[in-house]
């Protein structure tokens, strides 16, 4: 009972910390007239630039979709089919584990949405991706209030599928690729 009490401790020190480490952009020394030049400049750079600069969008769209489907169904969609989500208080590392999870699948899906964005093929994308964040976010309170079911996750899954059918059909083929895990 204690040990998994500390690995949620530990893990939320973890991600307070990763999010306390971004660097600040201003700096208390400029002065008003340079505050007001960079804010003209970046205003007209946005005015003139309509479309994204991200280089590689299709790669990095296969890669971070690919990464988000690879640990849906190995810590969420086989767990729960299996009936191991059906009562977190059952089995509570692999609750931890699916929680875990669908922050790491929804954390990729939030870049494959900004790749998506950015490219024009791929673009058709953007409302399936944001779907299936909503449905993901809807997941995490199933399980937070009882469990999640294999029912619950097939809707998930058939919208994956959807996406990697529209995404090969963009000529973008995603391969599933499961992270590696320190335990294994």
């Amino acid at each position: 009972m204690r040990y998994p009490v500390c690995l949620v401790g530990v893990v939320c020190v973890l991600a307070l910390a990763a999010v306390g480490c971004g660097s600040s952009s201003s700096s208390p020394t400029t002065s008003a007239a340079a505050t007001a030049g960079t804010t003209t400049t970046a205003a007209a750079a946005s005015a003139t630039s309509t479309t994204s600069t991200t280089k590689f969008a299709k790669t990095k769209f296969v890669l971070h979709a690919g990464l988000a489907f690879g640990a849906f169904h190995r810590w969420i969609y086989k767990p729960a089919k299996a009936g191991e989500l059906s009562h977190p208080l059952e089995h509570k590392f692999t609750t931890v584990k699916a929680a875990l999870a669908a922050a790491f699948v929804y954390h990729e899906l939030k870049l494959a949405l900004a790749d998506a964005q950015a490219d024009p093929t791929l673009s058709k994308l953007v409302a399936p991706i944001t779907d299936l964040q909503n449905k993901l976010h809807g997941l995490t309170g199933t399980v937070k209030s009882g469990g999640a079911s294999a029912a619950d996750v097939s809707g998930l899954d058939s919208t994956i599928s959807s996406i990697k059918g529209q995404a090969a059909a963009a000529g973008q083929t995603i391969t599933e690729q499961t992270p590696a895990t320190p335990s294994g």
